[in-house]
């Protein structure tokens, strides 16, 4: 078998040691080192494939909406949430969980979080000029047990079967967590009902913020995000020397802190998440807020599971708004998020490399350096020998 040795050594007394052969192997065994590292965080980071194809889920009616905002100068009562179809009629049926937060104006959390409902947005400069009557003089006369098209009431917040039936007053909607066998005190927040509670412990301040949160579970079709100044606006729960401040010159600068369309998935990125926005610079004026959102369903797999939601991407504009003016009609105060459906899908397939390819890799790592650095000793040693040749010759 010896004559098959494909890797036959010289003798030991023929081999010669030399210090630049030194050099050269400390440094390929480093250059080795770092390449089999680079190599190895390479196979252990998975590949991401983008396909775009036509939406075939259509299976999927519902989608999950999680929104986190802060307003630094619009305190929580002069700041409602609605949620309205292309005809500014409101969606109805929508499972969802609103939390207002107050805010002093250091940024400090005032009381307990508010859980308040979907409520109607004053959308004219006319409703604006009403928000700050009494409900009778705005003509909001009566109290419903059911929400409509056109009205919304005070949500029971899913102690009913029906997510539109309404609990006017404190007492509804703590009777209705009795019956349902829940706390009708919670502890880590206050029913958008029993608000004086709240505010006689922790009375209205100048300048407070409000930070707003809210999850709905709505179904997939196009429809409008609107917050801004509630229709009916209660002046004890502010404290401002003219109620008009905070509704025909309420200030809308605001921070998305979060948008989102489902859940998260290893490079999705939030397009609005961070986004500060302030122009109120105009006195008199307050300001119309657009973001016309375009949702892309998409869909994850990392060959475990696959996680089915949505990126989107947006554009947006800001213009002032004369909302003193009650047939000014151009444009209605507060912040409109309108978002749509792309009639195609992304799919997000995540892979990692396979191991022989990566033993592929390393083998050719290691046998190129050594092929490579066996080359470069080669050509330094017969070098070092004719310079030590030359210099024997002229010494001779």
């Amino acid at each position: 078998m010896r004559s098959f040795d494909a890797f036959a050594r010289p003798v030991q007394e023929f081999q010669v040691k030399t210090a630049i052969g030194g050099y050269i192997s400390i440094g390929s065994l480093c250059l080795v080192l770092a390449l089999f590292f680079a190599e190895l965080r390479y196979f252990l980071t998975p590949e991401a494939k983008d396909e775009m194809l036509i939406d075939q889920n259509q299976d999927r009616k519902y989608l999950n909406i999680s929104l986190d905002i802060s307003f630094s100068s619009l305190p929580c009562a002069a700041l409602s949430l609605n949620l309205m179809d292309p005809k500014g009629a409101n969606v109805m049926h929508v499972a969802h969980e609103i939390y207002k937060q107050r805010r002093s104006k250091t940024g400090q959390p005032l009381g307990k979080p508010i859980r308040d409902s979907l409520q109607n947005v004053a959308s004219t400069p006319a409703q604006l000029l009403a928000a700050s009557l009494p409900e009778k003089a705005a003509g909001q006369t009566g109290q419903s047990n059911h929400s409509t098209r056109s009205l919304r009431c005070p949500s029971c917040f899913q102690s009913h079967i029906d997510e539109d039936d309404c609990c006017p007053t404190c007492k509804d909607v703590q009777a209705s967590f009795l019956s349902r066998g829940w706390d009708d005190r919670p502890d880590d927040y206050i029913f958008g009902q029993c608000l004086e509670e709240l505010y006689d412990k922790e009375p209205a301040q100048e300048a407070e913020g409000c930070r707003l949160q809210a999850k709905l579970h709505v179904r997939k079709v196009p429809a409008t995000l609107h917050l801004g100044i509630p229709r009916h606006l209660r002046p004890e729960h502010v404290k401002v020397e003219k109620i008009t401040e905070l509704t025909v010159m309420a200030d809308f600068s605001h921070e998305v802190l979060d948008l989102s369309f489902g859940p998260d998935f290893p490079g999705l990125i939030r397009v609005l998440n961070g986004r500060q926005k302030s122009s109120h610079q105009t006195p008199g004026f307050t300001e119309h807020y657009q973001y016309d959102i375009h949702v892309i369903p998409t869909s994850y797999d990392d060959g475990v599971e696959e996680i089915p939601s949505h990126q989107y991407s947006v554009t947006e504009y800001v213009k002032a708004v004369d909302a003193r003016n009650p047939n000014y009609e151009a444009a209605a105060s507060g912040l409109w998020m309108s978002y749509d459906f792309t009639p195609f899908e992304v799919r997000v397939t995540s892979s990692r490399k396979s191991l022989f390819h990566f033993f592929t890799e390393c083998c050719a790592i290691l046998g190129g350096i050594f092929a490579f650095s066996g080359m470069l000793d080669n050509f330094a040693h017969q070098i070092h020998k004719s310079l030590d040749n030359g210099s024997r010759g002229v010494l001779e």
